[in-house]
């Protein structure tokens, strides 16, 4: 009699434990995903051009999307065009239609702009043709990755530059963007902080 006490007692702790363990391991299940995705999240890479030596060429998804996050100084708007800060260079082969998601930090000063430029080189000098520009309100921490917005672009065949003007002075800000490509056989490269060109290169 005791020895089958004993023994059902052995069989209700071993249950007990088995069930304890599942649902640890239940809990668990649900909340790696949620950490997951957040180290994700945090762990998108910063791209800034004082680290950055060389350009960076950046793979496209296979749906035509390309993310990235960025942190520079926007220079004034007085700045020669080939000495604007650019953070990317999107080589199309032809004319084509993008869709920008973007959202940003200019740690509460405002006056800036977000630019988009067809850029042409010839031995003499650079030119800038503007193609897209929108007023950034004053945005700070907390608006960064939680307020997005949404605008479409008209890229020209060529090399169609992204950078932050500054209007009258300089200042630091950071951006993330997710840049959807709705013809993505017309784009040849994207490449993250293409070379400037100085005036010493000239």
């Amino acid at each position: 009699m005791i020895k089958k006490m004993v023994k059902t007692g052995v069989y209700a702790a071993i249950l007990i434990l088995t069930l304890a363990f599942v649902g640890c391991q239940n809990r668990n299940s649900k909340i790696n995903p949620k950490r997951a995705a957040d180290n994700d999240i945090n762990s998108e890479f910063v791209y800034t051009q004082n680290n950055l030596k060389e350009p960076m060429e950046l793979e496209m998804s296979t749906d035509g999307i390309v993310t990235l996050e960025v942190e520079n100084l926007a220079k004034p708007d007085h700045t020669l065009p080939e000495e604007k800060s650019s953070f990317l260079s999107v080589l199309a082969k032809e004319d084509t239609d993008i869709s920008v998601q973007y959202t940003y930090n200019t740690y509460g000063k405002e006056g800036a702009l977000l630019c988009c430029d067809l850029k042409e080189n010839n031995e003499m000098e650079t030119k800038l043709e503007p193609l897209f520009s929108t007023y950034l309100s004053q945005f700070s921490e907390e608006h960064y990755k939680d307020t997005w917005l949404t605008t479409g672009l008209f890229l020209k065949k060529g090399e169609n530059i992204f950078y932050l003007n500054g209007k009258d002075q300089t200042f630091p800000y950071c951006m993330a963007l997710k840049i959807t490509f709705l013809e993505s056989e017309k784009i040849e490269k994207v490449i993250l902080y293409p070379k400037e060109v100085s005036s010493s290169d000239k």
